[in-house]
């Protein structure tokens, strides 16, 4: 099985920062190449991608982030708030609130700091909204736990489900990370 997680070795040194790099909101134009990277990584048709890409921007509690690099679309991530369903639930169904909900930087781009600023600018974008905000994982995603640590996630259980995610091949771990902690010290 091939893993669609970045290559990482902990403790690798990152490459240089580059240069001319842009972090915005993306925007309906933008859906095109953020498809093409959703389906450079996981083989999903480009038109579902796409349109997964235009709902998410439609939504008021949504954010959809993309970096470029001069001017090339480089990578996206997303956030969004989440309300657990009304009806029978799991007892273990994570609670409602702001997650993030994935970044992907594509491989050319990869070790320059694309996704920890991505996942930076989300963190700060749900504290504008929100205490706390959650992320979950498949447990052997390294990359994105070494990265969501760095920033102050900490592990909360492995015992959780969430709605149409799966862990292939290992279990899901879901992180929290508290906002009020910077708030109180400005």
């Amino acid at each position: 099985m091939t893993s669609h997680w970045a290559t990482y070795e902990a403790g690798t040194p990152a490459e240089p920062a580059l240069e001319d790099v842009e972090i915005r909101p993306a925007v309906a134009s933008d859906c095109r190449g953020v498809a093409a990277i959703i389906h450079e990584r996981d083989s999903v048709p480009i038109a579902d991608a796409r349109n997964h890409c235009e709902r998410d921007l439609a939504g008021a509690d949504r954010l959809v982030l993309v970096a470029t690099v001069g001017g090339e679309l480089a990578g996206f991530a997303r956030a969004a708030r989440w309300q657990r369903p009304k009806g029978k639930l799991p007892d273990n169904v994570a609670p409602s609130g702001w997650y993030l909900l994935g970044v992907i930087v594509r491989d050319r781009w990869r070790r320059h700091g694309l996704g920890r600023e991505l996942t930076k600018r989300r963190v700060e974008w749900i504290g504008e909204r929100a205490d706390e905000a959650w992320y979950f994982s498949n447990a052997r995603n390294q990359t994105s736990i070494d990265l969501h640590a760095q920033l102050g996630f900490v592990e909360i259980t492995r015992d959780f489900s969430f709605p149409d995610a799966s862990f292939e091949g290992g279990e899901g771990i879901l992180f929290r990370i508290d906002l009020t902690a910077d708030r109180a010290g400005s």
